[in-house]
C-alpha cells in the first residue's frame, strides 16, 4: 500500500487519544512494526492520526472496479 491510499475501517473503531468513533474513511500514511506486530498509520482528517491493526482496514475500491 502507498502513501496516500484511501482506506476504510472494516468495523466500528473508538480513538485511544479521543474516545470518540473515528470515520470510516482515511488516508494511509505509513506502516510500522513494533514487537512483531504491523502498526498502520491512518489520517482521519479533522478526526487527526490514528494507529491501527491490518485486519482493522480494508482498501476502497475505485468505481472502475466496482462498476464491472
Amino acid at each position: 500500500m502507498k502513501p496516500g491510499k484511501k482506506i476504510r475501517t472494516i468495523m466500528s473503531i473508538r480513538s485511544q487519544r479521543t474516545g470518540l468513533m473515528l470515520p470510516r474513511d482515511g488516508i494511509f500514511v505509513s506502516a510500522r512494526e513494533n514487537i512483531g506486530r504491523t502498526l498502520i498509520l491512518v489520517d482521519f482528517g479533522e478526526a487527526g492520526t490514528e494507529y491501527l491493526l491490518p485486519h482493522e482496514i480494508g482498501e476502497v475500491k475505485r468505481e472502475s472496479e466496482s462498476s464491472s
